[in-house]
Formats: structure tokens, sequence, C-alpha cells
């Protein structure tokens, strides 16, 4: 469906930053009986999302990797959204899930996936969570040497093999090394792959790295030096044996990205004093009047993204073959880690507006319901303009002003940019996050003030009646 421009138009950015949109938040922002509904019977903050981008996202990228002849497991990270929903969809279309935490683990195991299809990358393994691993047939990727001794120790008397991943750093690109504070450095692998080799407990079915960013440059550099690596390890066996890439799959937030650097080179005029401020005291948010730094935001407008980023690294040549053709011949399964990217389209957050006053230098503040944790990541700005759905009655005069939230702090902001409300806001009316699935849910989410956490909620693509209470709030 065409999107109309009226559900864009109660609230926009002084400086849009216009957000993409699924026909199934259309439909429903357009619907305020709708949306009373469910937030009188759920609560707000609300938490409304769709499977059916998340299946579509998957079947997409699965395609994409089968299209070169590769075996391929995409690992669901289920860090990005705790909903339960998403783990019994992945488990019913055949991936894998990333886990992070005991829960996740025993959330995974309880779902019904099988142990080979999940795998921890839990950044802190104890012995409590290495012995559900150990007992659930899900494989351990080891960061360091406390914990492949913890794990040698836990696995002691297990009746068959316990799978293992060794996690890498030390990878360059253009003589830079890339920094992390996780994995082993490549050259220790060798010694590693031996002493495993030699255990009765342990048996290594894969190399693993998670880069920061979201470089297909880097990955590529980091596939190209670890599969001499692997070459070492396997030797001429034809044996299966994965390479994880990670995640950092990136995707685009905006309806048109070239938006971002109209906002950016507004944010400049304003930091040069050229204009009128579009942030909160005139915030740079990591940029510096003459354009250095640059803004703590997920950066929205990316236009290499999801299978076209794949693509980039799975056709880059080298030594006269493609990487796709290295892994192949190798018999290497191939495996990443998306949470965001699969996410895309999946969720959006809304609440209510409880008042608009002015603050102390006369600025319009508007307050809502729900906290700057309920949409956040670990970057410090949502960089991607709310939606209003206006409550019934009369307008008012039309104001710019600052999202403020819940938390008793003068920092609690939702955003620091300046929202424009061209037909007024009031008590009532309801501020809604697009396209939050994806770690901005839940990633960050507290219960400080001891405020409850947003229920979750799913809606079916036409359906308009089908709601359904995520597991994970049902208990």
């Amino acid at each position: 469906m065409t999107i109309p421009p009226s559900i864009f138009s109660p609230c926009h950015g002084v400086v849009p930053l216009r957000p993409r949109l699924e026909n199934w938040m259309a439909e429903l922002l357009q619907d305020r009986p709708r949306l009373d509904a469910l937030t009188d019977r759920f609560g707000a903050p609300l938490n409304i999302q769709s499977v059916d981008p998340f299946r579509r996202n998957i079947a997409l990228l699965t395609d994409c990797v089968t299209d070169y002849g590769l075996p391929f497991l995409p690992m669901f990270a289920r860090k990005a959204n705790k909903c339960l929903s998403y783990v019994q969809a992945a488990r019913d279309m055949g991936i894998g899930i990333d886990t992070a935490s005991h829960a996740e683990v025993e959330q995974c195991l309880e779902q019904g996936l099988p142990g080979d299809r999940i795998v921890c990358t839990a950044a802190v393994k104890d012995r409590a969570l290495m012995t559900l691993c150990v007992g659930g047939g899900v494989t351990v990727i080891l960061d360091n040497e406390d914990e492949l001794e913890l794990l040698e120790d836990v696995a002691e008397g297990a009746t068959k093999p316990v799978s293992v991943g060794l996690r890498l750093n030390g990878f360059e690109r253009d003589g830079t090394k890339l920094y992390s504070r996780f994995g082993f450095p490549l050259t220790q692998v060798p010694t590693l792959a031996a002493r495993i080799a030699a255990s009765e407990t342990l048996r290594l079915d894969g190399l693993h790295f998670h880069l920061n960013g979201y470089s297909a440059e880097d990955r590529t550099a980091a596939i190209l030096q670890t599969l001499p690596l692997i070459h070492k390890i396997k030797g001429d066996s034809t044996a299966r044996f994965f390479l994880d890439i990670g995640g950092g799959i990136p995707m685009n937030y905006l309806d048109d990205a070239a938006e971002w650097e109209t906002w950016l080179a507004e944010l400049d005029r304003a930091l040069f004093g050229d204009r009128d401020p579009i942030t909160q005291h005139n915030d740079g948010l990591g940029r510096k009047a003459g354009g250095e730094g640059t803004v703590d935001s997920y950066p929205v407008a990316q236009t290499l993204v999801q299978e076209d980023w794949m693509r980039r690294i799975l056709d880059h040549m080298a030594d006269g073959q493609t990487v796709a053709t290295h892994l192949r011949d190798a018999h290497i399964s191939l495996r990443c880690e998306p949470g965001r990217s699969l996410l895309d389209g999946c969720g959006m957050t809304l609440a209510r507006v409880a008042f608009c006053k002015r603050d102390s230098a006369g600025t319009p503040v508007i307050g809502v319901q729900m906290n700057r944790t309920q949409s956040r990541s670990g970057f410090a700005e949502f960089a991607l303009d709310p939606l209003m759905v206006p409550a019934p009655g009369p307008h008012k005069e039309p104001i710019e002003g600052y999202l403020a939230g819940t938390y008793c702090t003068e920092s609690e902001w939702l955003t620091r940019r300046k929202m424009s409300f061209p037909q007024g806001v009031k008590a009532g009316d309801l501020m809604v996050f697009p396209n939050t699935a994806g770690y901005l849910m839940h990633f960050l989410e507290s219960r400080s003030h001891q405020f409850p956490l947003a229920r979750n909620v799913f809606v079916t693509e036409g359906n308009a009646g089908a709601v359904t209470l995520d597991d994970i709030d049902a208990g």
C-alpha cells in the first residue's frame, strides 16, 4: 500500500527524518480506536509487533546465500529482542538462535529448538550456563582460556563430545588492526585447536568472529585471514566446519536516505549559529562545529544493506576466486548472527502524551509516559522521527519542542532532536516510535522508579482482529 502523508503530518522533526513503515504499521496507525483498545487492554507504553516481516527477512537472506550453493545457517541474535514469538518463528523456519544468557538458552530449549541449532556467545559464561549448554547439546563459543578450562571441567563425564567454536580477534585491514575485547588472537588458534582435538570431551566444530560496526570490507578481510587457519585445522578433511561471521548486517531506517545528509548539514549550520538549533541546547550529539565527529546514533541511512551487503562479501575476488567459492571448496558452512536486520519492520513502541508545558527557558516540553530506555539501544540518540496519533478533540496551536520521559532527571529525553507539531499536541495523544523491534525495545529497558516494563503484543498482517500477548509476558 502507499503510505498516506497524513500519517507523518502531526509530528516530525523540525528537519525531518521520516521513517520507513510497513503496511501493517500504517494500517494500525490510521485506526485510533483500535490503538485505544490495545492500550486499554495491555497498558502503555506498549510494544506492538508482527512476525510477518521477520519471516520475510529470514527467507530473503537464506535465498541470497543459497544462490551461491553454500551451506548456510543464520542464527537469530536473541539479545536483539526478548519475545518468544521470534524464537518460535525461527524454530519453525529451520534457522538457529544465537543466545547470550542462561535464560535465553533455557527458553530456546524449552521452545523445542534442537541444541545443534543453538549457539551460546554470552560475554560471560558461568558454570551454570556451561552446564546447561552441555546438557542441551548447545554449541559454546569460547572467548578465553578461563572459559575453555571451565568447559573442560564441566564436560568431564559428558556422554558425547561438546560442540565448541573459538572466537577470534586480531584481524587487520589495510595495515590497521581491528580492535576487539573479545576472542583469542589468531596466532593462538592452531595450539587451541590441537588442545581440543586431543580432548575426549570437546569437539571443535568451527570458528567465529564478531566485528564492531557494519563494514562489509572488514568482514571480507576477516574471512580471508580465517581461511588459512581453517585449512590448518581441517587439512584435506571434507567434514563440515562452520565459519560464523557474527552480526552487524546493516539496515536502513529512513524512507529517504538523503534526508540524513540534509539533517547533518542543518545540524552543522545550527552549531555554527547560522540557524536556530535543531537539538536541545544546540547539542551536537557527538558532532562538533566544522563537521568533525559523528552523531552518536545507529547509522540510519545506510545504502548497502541486508542481502546486497552479504553479496558484496561473497562476491569479493581473492586469488582468482570469489569468497563464496573459497568457502565452498573448503567445505565450510557459513553462519551469521543477524538481529536488527531480521527484525526490520517488525515492531513499534507507543505511549501516551501526559502533558505539554514550558521549561525555565520557555521551550515547550512534551511529557510522554515512557522512559528513554524503552526506545534506545547502545546509542545515545534515536535519530528517527516518531509519529503522533492525535486524540479526539480540537487542535491546539502549532509548537516546536522536545519529548521528555518519565525518569526524574534533567537528562531524561526520548530524543534530543526538536520536534514540530503543526496541529499542536495535547494530553491523550499517542506518540509512536517506529521500527523499534531490533534492539530498541528491550536491549536497555529498565524498571527504574519501579515502573512496569512495556508489554509485547503481536498482530497478524491482514487480520485486523488478531492480537496475542507474547509468551514472554504471559507468565
